[in-house]
C-alpha cells in the first residue's frame, strides 16, 4: 500500500538521521551528562528501528548473529527516556550504581537467551529454517509484554518527575525554563499515545485482525520523529539552568507558603510544641521552604519505611542539601525529625480517641512508626510519659 511505502521510506531515513544525531550527542563538546544519555537513547532507537525495517528470513539467514540480539535495545528506550528527563531537570544528581537497576531487564534478556545467542551462525540458520525451541517463543512474548509495561510505568514516572520539579520550583523558573518543561511534558504525552498505538497493533496481531494500516509502522515512525525532535530540543536547550541564561528573567522571590513545625522541643500542657528558627541565611530560605512545606503538607513521615532518598525524589533537592537543611535549620538528624513529627501525629490520634477502637501498636503504625518499641521510646523521651500514661492523663482531664 502507498501509506505503508511512505512509512517504510520514512523509517529508513529516520533511522539514518537518528544514528547521525546520536553520534553528535555522544561527541557533543559539552560535559552535560543528559546529552550523553540522550545520545545513547537515540542510538538505541536507531538500532531498534533498523531491526524492525530489515526483519526478514532472508536478512537473518545472511546475518544470523543479528537475530534476537538487536531486540535487547528496545528494552533500554524507556529507562533512558526517564533518566534523561531526571538528569536534565536535576543537574546535581549523582551517577550511582543504582542506575543499573533500570537496565536489569536487558541483563535478564541476555542471560535467558544466551543459549541461543551464543550458538554458531550455522546452528542459528538451522533454527531459523526449522524453528526455535518452544521456550524461546514463550520468553519472547514475556519480554514483549515487559516492554509494554515499561512504556506505561516509565511514562508515568517521567510525568511525575516533571510535575514535582515544576510544583516545587515554579516561582523560581523563567519563561524559558517553563517552556522547556512544557516541551518535555508534551514529548512524554505524545510518546504515550504512540505507545498505545503500538500496543493496539500487538493486540490486533494476536487476534488476527487486519486493518488498513500497520500500527507498528505508525508507532516506529512516530517515535522516530519524536526522538529526532527531542534531539534537536536538547541541542537548542542543552541545559535547563544555563550560565548564559539571562538571570534577570528568573524570579527569586520567597514562596509564601505555610511554615511548618520542624522540631518538637518540649511538651507544654500535654501537647507537643514545635518551634521554628525564625531567621535563616538568605541562601537557605527557598530550599528550606521547599523541604519544610513538603513535610508539612504531604506528611511523608507517615510512611513507615521512609528514607531520605524519598525526600530527594519528591523535592528535587540533592541528598547533601537535605542533610544540610536538617542539620542546620531543623537542628536534628533525619530520623529524629521524622520521629518527632510522628510523635505529634500520635498525640493528635490519641486526642481524637483513635486508641479506643484500635491497639496502640496500630496507632503507632498509623503515625508512621515502624515498631511499638521505637514508638514507646520516642514518646517517653519527649513527653516523660509512656503512651498508656499519657492516655490515662487525657481521660482524667475529661
Amino acid at each position: 500500500m502507498i501509506i505503508d511505502s511512505y512509512l517504510n521510506l520514512g523509517l529508513v531515513m529516520g533511522s539514518i538521521l537518528s544514528f547521525l544525531l546520536s553520534m553528535y550527542l555522544l561527541l557533543y563538546p559539552s560535559r552535560f551528562f543528559p546529552n550523553k544519555i540522550l545520545g545513547v537513547l537515540v542510538l538505541s532507537w536507531a538500532i531498534t528501528v533498523f531491526a524492525f525495517i530489515v526483519q526478514s528470513p532472508t536478512f537473518f539467514e545472511a546475518y544470523p548473529h543479528m537475530y534476537a540480539s538487536l531486540d535487547a535495545f528496545t528494552l533500554s528506550f524507556f529507562p533512558l527516556m526517564y533518566l534523561y528527563i531526571r538528569f536534565y531537570l536535576y543537574k546535581d544528581l549523582k551517577v550511582t550504581g543504582k542506575l543499573l537497576l533500570h537496565f536489569a531487564p536487558i541483563i535478564l534478556y541476555v542471560l535467558i537467551f544466551s543459549p541461543v545467542l551464543t550458538l554458531s551462525g550455522e546452528e542459528k540458520i538451522q533454527m531459523l529454517r526449522n524453528g526455535f525451541p518452544s521456550w524461546f517463543y514463550t520468553f519472547q512474548s514475556i519480554f514483549n509484554l515487559l516492554i509494554i509495561v515499561q512504556g506505561v510505568f516509565y511514562s508515568i514516572f517521567s510525568l511525575r518527575t516533571i510535575h514535582h520539579f515544576q510544583y516545587f520550583r515554579k516561582r523560581r523558573l523563567s519563561d524559558f525554563q517553563l517552556s522547556s518543561l512544557k516541551w518535555l511534558r508534551l514529548f512524554v504525552i505524545i510518546n504515550i499515545f504512540l505507545w498505545l498505538s503500538g500496543t493496539t497493533g500487538a493486540i490486533l496481531e494476536i487476534l488476527g485482525i487486519d486493518i488498513f494500516i500497520d500500527l507498528f509502522e505508525v508507532f516506529y515512525f512516530g517515535l522516530t520523529v519524536l526522538t529526532l525532535v527531542l534531539g534537536v530540543f536538547t541541542i537548542q536547550r542543552p541545559e535547563l539552568f544555563s550560565e548564559k541564561e539571562d538571570v534577570r528573567s528568573v524570579v527569586f522571590e520567597p514562596v509564601p507558603l505555610k511554615t511548618p513545625e520542624p522540631v518538637i522541643e518540649k511538651l507544654v500542657k500535654e501537647e507537643v510544641e514545635i518551634s521554628l528558627k525564625e531567621e535563616k541565611p538568605e541562601s537557605n530560605k527557598q530550599d528550606y521552604s521547599i523541604l519544610a512545606t513538603y513535610i508539612e503538607n504531604e506528611k511523608p513521615y507517615l510512611k513507615n519505611d521512609l528514607k531520605m532518598q524519598d525526600l530527594v525524589d519528591a523535592t528535587g533537592l540533592s541528598y547533601k542539601r537535605i542533610s544540610e537543611l536538617l542539620n542546620n535549620d531543623f537542628k536534628s538528624s533525619f530520623y529524629d525529625v521524622m520521629n518527632e513529627y510522628r510523635l505529634k501525629e500520635s498525640i493528635r490520634l490519641m486526642k481524637a480517641n483513635f486508641h479506643i477502637q484500635h491497639t496502640l501498636t496500630h496507632l503507632a503504625e498509623k503515625a508512621g512508626f515502624n515498631s511499638k518499641t521505637t514508638f514507646n521510646r520516642i514518646f517517653k523521651k519527649h513527653t516523660g510519659q509512656t503512651p498508656t500514661e499519657y492516655i490515662q492523663s487525657l481521660e482524667l482531664c475529661e
